[in-house]
């Protein structure tokens, strides 16, 4: 049973991190990544407007600066990069502040080509340079998160060797060892059926729903990993969340079979003991 525990949870574990954690972190990273894109051009079109004297700065441009802020003030919380992330996060934020005051510069200095030329440089070396610009740091992250969700969604070498072999093996072995001790008890001693080792036997096959289980469960696990790493995820954030949360539905019941399995194993071994125990008394004070 505690094998059982063990493999069966190894899959089921994730499936509420997959749904709370990973899923709105990712979105909320591709989003950022996408709005900041967008934001640049929409500022430079902008800026470039001759009506920009007295409309200012875009509301296109605007808007992409504040989702791209929100984000990243979300995902700070609860990234699921772990520690390195967060701090790259932290950086990322102030970055973006940066380039927001640049890209007001240029707008400032919209009538002197030299200098907005030169600050709208600036905002994009911030936002592209490689490996220190805003952008490249944010795919450093997406790429971490991408790494903890494989390993969320993925099934691995250990629960395979549990689930194939361990598991099943145990599982068979228990079976014959009950099926051989009823036929061992019913003609030693003449007794048709015992009904606690009958139902030790039946509640052990009763188990058997939680394999399907954890096909569902990983089948589900796999699904949601391959929408969360579909392109253009960041303009498609809020349906993309919901089809993980329809797709993991019912996997966030199924997990709480772990619970339900100790419980099952201390019931067996309770049926096997009374089973035997007047047997074995038998055996114990049998006269010599």
């Amino acid at each position: 049973m505690t094998t059982l525990l063990a493999a069966y949870y190894g899959v089921s574990r994730n499936s509420a991190a997959v749904t709370d954690r990973s899923t709105p972190a990712i979105l909320q990273v591709a989003a950022s990544i996408d709005a900041l894109n967008a934001s640049y051009d929409d500022a430079k079109r902008s800026i470039s407007s001759p009506t920009a004297e007295f409309e200012g700065l875009s509301e296109e441009y605007r808007n992409q600066l504040s989702t791209a802020k929100q984000s990243l003030a979300q995902v700070s919380k609860s990234t699921i990069g772990g520690e390195s992330a967060r701090g790259s996060l932290r950086t990322t934020a102030a970055l973006v502040t940066s380039y927001g005051d640049t890209v007001e510069q240029a707008y400032a200095n919209r009538d002197n080509p030299t200098l907005r030329d030169a600050y709208l440089g600036y905002a994009d070396s911030i936002l592209r340079h490689g490996h220190s610009g805003i952008l490249d740091r944010l795919k450093a992250v997406q790429k971490r998160q991408f790494d903890v969700l494989d390993d969320q969604t993925s099934f691995g070498w250990l629960l395979t060797f549990a689930w194939w072999l361990l598991v099943p093996g145990l599982f068979l072995t228990l079976a014959a060892l009950l099926v051989h001790t009823q036929r061992f008890l019913r003609h030693r001693f003449r007794r048709l059926v015992n009904p606690w080792l009958a139902a030790a036997t039946a509640l052990l096959i009763a188990l058997l729903p939680l394999a399907a289980f954890t096909y569902q469960t990983q089948d589900r696990l796999e699904s949601a990993g391959a929408s969360l790493t579909q392109p253009g995820i960041g303009h498609t954030g809020g349906p993309t969340a919901r089809k993980v949360a329809r797709t993991m539905r019912n996997a966030h019941w199924q997990a709480g079979a772990v619970g339900w399995i100790p419980v099952g194993g201390a019931v067996l071994a309770a049926l096997i003991l009374v089973g035997l125990q007047p047997r074995i008394d038998e055996y114990r004070f049998q006269s010599r």
